[in-house]
């Protein structure tokens, strides 16, 4: 028999991600992997940013998203584009059958995102 905590737990495992935490576990995916390679650690790079270590883990973790700003001085610390940091995604908002089969060679969870945000409802 099933219980109420374990049939919870399918049912959110079932639900489809939420294009908004998708973008921000993306983005702290990229941060941590583009860390990585330049062989920083965490709290080289927290205290370039003035935050603790602690809380850029949980940027990375994707547990709390990043300012703007942050993700600038990171761009500029990690020598890359801000853009780097991001999945890429088509100009404009509407997806022609073109445009999804363009970004699903990049990233297919940027597709599942962007029709979710854009669809007409």
């Amino acid at each position: 028999m099933t219980s109420r905590a374990q049939t919870n737990t399918i049912k959110t495992s079932i639900r489809a991600e939420d294009p908004d935490d998708g973008i921000k576990s993306a983005v702290a995916k990229r941060i941590k992997e583009m860390r990585g390679g330049l062989g920083l650690t965490a709290s080289q790079v927290a205290k370039k940013l003035k935050i603790s270590r602690e809380a850029f883990t949980h940027i990375e973790t994707g547990r709390n998203g990043i300012s703007a700003v942050s993700l600038w001085k990171l761009a500029a610390l990690f020598h890359c584009d801000i853009q780097d940091f991001f999945p890429k995604v088509p100009d404009g908002f509407q997806l022609t059958k073109v445009d999804i089969k363009k970004v699903a060679q990049e990233d297919e969870k940027a597709v599942e995102w962007a029709k979710k945000l854009f669809a007409d409802k």
